[in-house]
């Protein structure tokens, strides 16, 4: 059985459950290098934030679990 395979049988909260269980784990690696691309796109967003109306962080991280929940398997 492939990652791949396992993480399709998941159910929308259990992928977040082991999102957070690998995240988790990075977290404790030394070896973790962030790619020099993440700094450019922070460093744009920052320069240029979304004309949107920002939400308060809980109601932005229901609106991140509802879009998640409602898109198709990625193939």
């Amino acid at each position: 059985m492939t990652v791949r395979t396992l993480i399709d049988g998941l159910s929308g909260e259990e992928r977040r459950e082991a999102f957070e269980v690998l995240w988790q784990a990075l977290l404790g690696e030394d070896s973790l290098e962030v790619p020099a691309w993440h700094g450019e796109v922070l460093s744009q967003r920052l320069t240029n934030p979304s004309p949107g109306p920002s939400l308060p962080l809980d109601d932005a991280i229901e609106e991140v679990r509802r879009r998640l929940d409602g898109r198709p398997p990625s193939a």
